[in-house]
């Protein structure tokens, strides 16, 4: 056996056969596409939580516009401005937690105005000397007249004003 001819065996091994159509489908094929399924599902399982993770600060709402009642009309007279502690149940979750703020509230012209406490500079609590009226940040110096506008300092703008209305014998205030 010095030829290079194939023997019947090899003959029969090298010969390849199409699977004649409408016959099942071929094994390579179904296994290729199990893979592909199952490599889905992992890609799923993994990058679902991640990308919901990642866009959830989008989907939130940036502020509340539900209405807050801090104090009754009657407790703040005409050119006063007090810090008044509200709270406010938060919904973190699994639980609802009561949470305390507080707002500086003036009343000017028969209006009520509401107004942050925090400085716009690196976010302190400003204090309100009512000998001079004024908010003074006891970090940095900061000065606010009793409107919340900017008198001196390094803070770039005013205290934060806040929405307030009076109604039904109660101040309310809306958190931005």
């Amino acid at each position: 056996m010095t030829s290079l001819e194939p023997t019947q065996m090899e003959q029969s091994c090298m010969r390849h056969e199409p699977e004649p159509p409408g016959e099942k489908v071929p094994r390579r094929k179904l296994l290729g596409w199990l893979v592909g399924v199952i490599n889905l599902g992992v890609f799923a399982a993994i990058f679902t939580p991640t990308l919901r993770f990642i866009a959830d600060p989008m989907r939130r709402k940036k502020g509340s516009d539900a209405w807050i009642p801090v104090i009754g009309d009657g407790e703040i007279a005409e050119g006063e401005t007090r810090s008044v502690d509200y709270r406010v149940n938060v919904d973190d979750g699994y639980m609802v937690s009561p949470l305390r703020y507080s707002v500086f509230l003036h009343r000017s012209g028969g209006e009520v105005f509401a107004f942050s406490p925090t400085c716009p500079h690196l976010g302190c609590n400003v204090k309100f000397h009512s000998q001079n009226d004024r908010y003074i940040c006891p970090c940095h110096g900061g000065v606010f007249s009793a409107d919340g506008g900017r008198i001196s300092g390094p803070p770039p703008h005013g205290l934060t004003k806040l929405p307030a209305k009076v109604e039904n014998g109660q101040i309310w205030i809306q958190r931005v």
